[in-house]
């Protein structure tokens, strides 16, 4: 049975919240019902203070498992972390291994809001080279706006950037929806609202050609989690680079997805799955016709359409994972 819970993240009041509830409690319904004393650890906002309490009280207890989780936000407390309790500890959610349930993934399927087939398809609408979308400023976001701004690209794209006082670096005009599913959805805290569950204005979106995906995370391959902004693209049908070391091949490919670093050799000798080198291919990019565009959409046309179907057999692998239930012998 489950003789504790350990949660300081999302309230209850919060959709995605209730969301993460709904499937724990089918995924740990065999754990809630046995005979063990199982502990479980969300990793949303964990925070050092709340570790050391949770030590403290495991080391006073009678526990014969823990199961942390990680599905709102990605992995702040690892496995490894209780090692010294020597209390089986099991990851659900963005650890690696037969637990691993992609939560963006399932939240994307449900809500997200996507155009007709007809407008995104529709190669006569690319104009722009690229799209990169951002609103709360992490580091690597800010990194990446900085040398866009250098290469003078900002304005050949559309590009947008939050900041943590309220009011927007950077704004795309007409691209200002939002999602009440989780928490700041309006423009208070970043100066751009917290739209996850659409692509924005669709006339932008299908404007551009590539999406430069700048996740959660920097690094995807190390830390194992994404959010809704890797599946934009997927679902709404554009080539995209991860801004992340390795361009998050590592991950993509672990998943069933195809990646497009090595889709631009006829323009580029760059290598694009180093983020640094990605601002340096945006210029070359910028530097196409609108014709070379089109063409290069419709070639990789046969990629797109197979990230966009994996999608659908992903989220199904998912549902058969929480509908299987937790691994975790004790």
């Amino acid at each position: 049975m489950i003789v504790k819970t350990i949660d300081q993240g999302w309230g209850q009041h919060v959709p995605l919240k209730q969301f993460e509830t709904e499937i724990l409690d089918q995924f740990l319904a065999t754990t809630a019902n046995d005979d063990s004393r199982t502990v479980v650890i969300n990793s949303t906002w964990y925070t050092d203070d709340l570790h050391q309490q949770t030590l403290s009280w495991l080391s006073r207890s009678d526990t014969d498992r823990i199961v942390l989780v990680s599905m709102l936000d990605g992995p702040i407390s690892r496995p490894d972390w209780y090692a010294g309790t020597s209390i089986p500890c099991h990851g659900v959610g963005y650890y690696p291994g037969n637990n691993e349930i992609d939560f963006w993934a399932l939240v994307v399927s449900r809500w997200f809001q996507l155009p007709s087939l007809h407008d995104l398809v529709d190669t006569s609408k690319i104009t722009k080279p690229f799209i990169c979308l951002n609103r709360k400023p992490h580091n690597h976001r800010v990194r990446l706006y900085n040398d866009l701004l250098e290469l003078d690209l900002l304005d050949r794209g559309l590009v947008s950037l939050g900041s943590d006082h309220g009011v927007a670096i950077r704004t795309i005009e007409n691209d200002q929806g939002r999602s009440d599913l989780a928490p700041n959805a309006d423009t208070n805290q970043n100066g751009i609202a917290n739209d996850i569950m659409s692509l924005g204005n669709v006339d932008n979106w299908c404007h551009c050609f590539l999406d430069v995906v700048t996740e959660t995370v920097f690094d995807v391959d190390q830390d194992w989690f994404v959010s809704e902004k890797i599946y934009k693209p997927i679902l709404g049908l554009r080539p995209f680079l991860l801004y992340s070391p390795n361009g998050g091949r590592g991950w993509l490919r672990a998943h069933g997805f195809r990646d497009y670093v090595d889709d631009f050799r006829d323009i580029t000798d760059l290598d694009l799955s180093d983020p640094a080198e990605i601002p340096k291919f945006l210029l070359v990019l910028s530097e196409q016709s609108v014709s070379y565009l089109r063409t290069k959409y419709i070639d990789l046309m046969p990629k797109i359409m197979y990230n966009n179907k994996r999608f659908d057999a992903y989220v199904q692998e998912i549902n058969n994972t929480i509908q299987r239930g937790i691994k975790c012998p004790i």
